[in-house]
């Protein structure tokens, strides 16, 4: 039977905090809001949001669900190599669970190798296998309270509805590898390549493992890190059969910064992106190399798409890891559309988000949401963007989505013409 996550009030408004007192003036002076043809408590059962294969498998479960402002879900994760910990949106939980994964078969592999070094990585890691039992079916409790905040034009819409609140947890450590010995940071560099782990990752469990292995190596354990780790297939569709996201970990683990920025700043100056944006996403301070070297090979893959810079000016105005992610992923839904569907013509600047028009001249929306509910912000975007495809002519409409939508937001969508796509990352 598949869980049910009664999905409530997220714990803080996505539009500012005077939004909670004034929600409530207008739930007192109004009742029959509820009522009024917008979601207020949603049921969403897990396996809707995720695939069965990153609910649990032998190193990881996740727990529950709940709101975090009106598009995001964090979700809880317990597993043999990290513990319990909670991850904001279906992507960067599903880089949570990669990692949780790989470390659990890898440190298991390291502890037959070298014990004594061993007992060191596992106290970092926090290793807690009698905490993997069988998926837990309480329900978790969150809701949905919303209020028209939304401006007169698309351009205003998109800079609102793609705001994104802030990560659960703050960055642990530092994004890059700490400076010092250069045969140690090497070391770094080849075990993570060795275990598919991202360098730059923010997970304290993966940089503290790093930081072991790589000290194990510096000691004399020429086989520390050395391991085969079998996750089975990515439940993620792939862009150029999975070459693309392979060219991006190997350039990160395989080249200096500068290197790496000075062949990103290149392949963007000839994709046709103006010199000031490219230069802004390079020094970007919260945009990690992968994320920057990521988004750069998406823009380059839309060759001859026009207005491509449009990804990149969506992704300059990011604040934390979370939003990161999800303008890499809005990246690789146009990228993916572009290689299976029908071909794109153009990008368009929204404000934090883009929009697209593909050759058939039909208008695309790509939103990295988890979950999409129908309220008075939602149904005041799509009436704007159904003006907008109707002012340039566009009788095709459609919204590629991250996540999922409730039954509402499904009629809302339809009535304005939009067909939809949700999980349109996940294999079908």
């Amino acid at each position: 039977m598949a869980q049910v996550f009664i999905l409530k009030a997220p714990s803080a408004p996505i539009f500012g905090q005077s939004i909670i007192f004034f929600v409530a003036l207008l739930a007192f002076a109004n009742p029959s809001n509820a009522q009024s043809g917008f979601d207020n408590e949603v049921n969403i059962a897990l396996d809707r949001i995720l695939p069965e294969s990153l609910i649990s498998s032998g190193e990881h479960r996740v727990t529950g669900a709940h709101r975090v402002g009106d598009n995001s879900l964090v979700f809880d994760i317990e597993s043999q190599a990290a513990g319990p910990q909670s991850a904001e949106s279906i992507a960067l939980t599903m880089l949570r669970i990669h990692e949780a994964r790989t470390l659990a078969q890898a440190s298991n592999q390291f502890a037959q190798d070298n014990r004594q070094q061993a007992e060191e990585g596992r106290g970092q890691l926090r290793v807690e296998g009698d905490s993997i039992a069988g998926i837990l079916t309480s329900p978790f409790s969150t809701g949905a309270t919303v209020v028209d905040q939304f401006g007169n034009n698309v351009k205003q819409t998109f800079e609102e509805f793609g705001e994104f609140p802030g990560p659960v947890d703050k960055r642990a450590t530092s994004a890059a590898p700490a400076p010092g010995d250069p045969v140690f940071v090497s070391y770094r560099r080849s075990i993570a390549n060795q275990l598919k782990l991202d360098v730059y990752s923010s997970n304290p469990a993966v940089q503290n493992f790093l930081n072991t292995l790589a000290r194990a190596r510096v000691t004399g354990s020429a086989r520390a890190g050395v391991t085969t780790v079998s996750l089975g297939r990515s439940p993620e569709v792939q862009v150029e059969s999975g070459r693309l996201r392979e060219r991006v970990r190997l350039a990160v683990l395989n080249e200096e910064e500068s290197a790496l920025f000075n062949k990103a700043e290149t392949a963007l100056r000839e994709a046709g992106i103006d010199a000031d944006l490219s230069a802004r996403l390079i020094k970007h301070e919260v945009l990690t190399p992968t994320h920057k070297s990521a988004l750069t090979e998406y823009v380059t893959f839309l060759n001859n798409v026009n207005g491509r810079g449009a990804l990149v000016k969506a992704a300059l105005g990011v604040a934390n890891e979370v939003q990161a992610l999800a303008k890499v992923r809005i990246a690789r839904m146009y990228a993916y559309y572009h290689q299976s569907w029908t071909p794109l013509r153009s990008l368009i600047s929204a404000g934090h988000l883009a929009l697209a028009i593909n050759k058939d001249s039909a208008l695309l929306v790509a939103l990295p949401f988890d979950l999409l509910v129908w309220t008075p912000q939602t149904q005041r975007v799509f009436d704007g963007l159904a003006q907008f495809a109707e002012r340039k002519g566009i009788t095709s409409k459609s919204l590629l989505l991250s996540g999922v939508i409730t039954q509402k937001a499904r009629e809302g969508l339809e009535a304005r013409g939009f067909d939809t796509f949700e999980r349109f990352l996940f294999a079908r």
